[in-house]
């Protein structure tokens, strides 16, 4: 009976000595094969814990030390908390790819006691970029203001660039610090990106303004001509009826080129350039309306009137071979952007608020292609209807953007009157159904000065003439405003505002205006990554904070009291087990 016992006794010990020693050879291998073989699991429904290959590759091609100082770090409230673990998150997950070539640190710019040492950081850091962020923070003397500096230097070499992790474009005193730190989530891989190559970068890819057909100024095109310098050389060219002047005899000597809002005819010449250019495989983003409209002559009077300006501009007949025609109708929406209206009582201070005007429609882009894929709301004035036109089959169409099924479209020339914001709007009335207002022009073009020249031209080897394109692609968009960015007078200095700002009313923001203008540049420039990267947006899930105020008795006592009568249970199931397996049954 002993010896029975005893022998029982043994092959216990000797069933636990081969799990331990499996247990032991399990980790052992599991710890080999994770050193050999890389893998991450995201499983997460936004995948907000993965990275795009593009930025993967872009990581194992880095040929120096990145350097990244983060100024997040010390005593942060909880949703800059978070956004600190974000940014490590990310830069981890950068190393994982490329290695030793992506270093970083966390610096709090707040850590000395002394003030003047503080403010002289701050100084700094403003001076090399970074945008600071006033809190209020509760201490045992009260509230006291402090300063953040969401944001990064990031170092290559003997370069540095900042990196701003908030929109402060888009923000305002109204703008909740929980939406704007979601969207800073949301584009850090892009931002982080974006700045690595612009700082790794020997020669950027260089685009160009159209100027010398009254486009728009450079004042009023700065906000757009800035970002894209951050991924760009960014020129502005006057072709001046030069052949050369957007490529010479051996390549293109801009990758594309935006023509914005011209007002005065281009010459056959320059239209010849602007053809070859695009048979050599250059890109254009067009932004052209027919109609000429001055919003200033409202501020006098209570009307003004809409010119169509179609043959001035002398565009007509490239465009329309390329396969696209602007209309010179007026679009009218429902789904209308405001303008500022002076409701204050006669003889009373003036008091503007915003009123919708249906001139202005408000576009909501569709993700029905990468360019137009979680942007913001995109802003028009004084847009025309375009169409698709011609069946070349080696030309594919992609319309981008349309207006809401709540339009019509005028007839110009026409009188804008002011009066109408006066007037309840009858949906009857506007049932002429969504306008095409973007369209994306792929494939191979046939030149629009094919059977137009004399041989003398079209077989000089200087001027190397091509009646069909090489495979290009081009983005039409009837609308030359869209681009336009706020300018306001202060002090006698004329300053622009950011892009898709309202410069009477600081809590309205358009951001699809800069989005889609920057996805539509990166995609004619074959920039994918950043196309995509871009449109990644992570959902926001806030608590329900007067549910929680109601209910924090119960969910603290669900917090702390249910892992304990989970603990409880598992004890007493294993303690049973062990009973059943090893206690003699009397």
């Amino acid at each position: 009976m002993v010896k029975k016992g005893s022998m029982k006794k043994n092959q216990v010990k000797r069933n636990s000595l081969t799990q331990l020693l499996l247990s032991v050879l399990i980790v052992v291998l599991v710890s080999f094969v994770s050193s050999r073989v890389f893998f991450r699991l995201d499983l997460t429904t936004d995948k907000r814990y993965s990275i795009n290959e593009s930025t993967k590759t872009a990581l194992r091609d880095l040929k120096d030390i990145i350097y990244v100082k983060v100024y997040l770090s010390g005593d942060l409230p909880p949703t800059f908390e978070e956004l600190r673990r974000s940014v490590f998150e990310t830069l981890e997950e950068f190393r994982a790819y490329a290695g030793a070539n992506i270093q970083y640190e966390f610096i709090n710019p707040s850590e000395s006691e002394d003030e003047k040492v503080r403010n002289d950081i701050a100084r700094q850091l403003v001076r090399k970029g970074l945008v600071p962020r006033t809190i209020r923070v509760k201490d045992k003397d009260g509230y006291k203001t402090k300063y953040l500096f969401p944001g990064a230097i990031i170092s290559y070499r003997e370069e540095e660039i900042p990196l701003n992790f908030l929109d402060t474009k888009a923000s305002n005193a109204r703008t909740r610090v929980e939406i704007l730190v979601n969207d800073a989530q949301g584009r850090l891989e892009y931002n982080f990106l974006n700045k690595i190559r612009t700082i790794t970068q020997i020669i950027p890819p260089e685009i160009a303004f159209i100027h010398g057909h009254g486009e728009l100024e450079r004042m009023e095109n700065i906000s757009l001509a800035r970002e894209l310098s951050d991924m760009y050389g960014v020129r502005v060219i006057d072709p001046a009826e030069y052949v050369f002047a957007l490529r010479d005899s051996m390549r293109l000597k801009y990758k594309a080129i935006i023509i914005s809002k011209p007002r005065s005819r281009f010459s056959e010449k320059d239209k010849f350039i602007l053809d070859q250019y695009i048979m050599h495989g250059g890109r254009v983003l067009w932004l052209v309306d027919y109609t000429q409209v001055s919003m200033d002559s409202l501020s006098h009077s209570s009307n003004t009137q809409a010119i169509p300006i179609q043959r001035d501009l002398n565009l007509n007949d490239i465009l329309f071979n390329y396969g696209v025609r602007i209309n010179t109708g007026i679009i009218q929406d429902l789904n209308s952007a405001p303008i500022p209206i002076n409701t204050a009582a006669i003889g009373t201070e003036p008091q503007f608020s915003p009123v919708p005007w249906v001139y202005f429609p408000l576009i909501a882009p569709r993700p029905i292609h990468p360019i137009t894929t979680n942007i913001g709301r995109v802003k028009l004035e004084f847009a025309n209807p375009l169409d698709t036109v011609g069946e070349n089959p080696l030309v594919t169409k992609k319309v981008l953007l349309t207006t809401s099924q709540y339009s019509k479209v005028v007839s110009s020339p026409a009188i804008i009157d002011l009066n109408i914001i006066n007037e309840d709007p009858n949906p009857d009335y506007y049932r002429a159904g969504p306008q095409k207002v973007a369209v994306l022009l792929e494939g191979n073009f046939q030149s629009a000065f094919k059977n137009r020249l004399v041989d003398d031209i079209t077989q000089n080897e200087t001027f190397d003439f091509k009646d069909q394109s090489k495979k290009t692609k081009m983005i039409v968009v009837s609308d030359g405003d869209i681009s336009k960015n706020p300018v306001i007078t202060r002090n006698g200095d004329q300053q622009p505002l950011p892009l898709g700002s309202d410069k009477w009313f600081d809590q309205i923001y358009f951001s699809g205006n800069l989005e889609f203008l920057l996805n539509a540049v990166n995609y004619l420039t074959d920039d994918f990554e950043l196309v995509t990267l871009r449109g990644r947006k992570f959902q926001l899930r806030l608590l329900d904070k007067p549910q929680l105020l109601e209910n924090k008795g119960f969910w603290r006592v669900v917090n702390i009291g249910l892992p304990i009568l989970i603990m409880l249970i598992v004890a007493i199931i294993v303690g049973m087990v062990r009973k059943y397996r090893y206690v003699k049954k009397k």
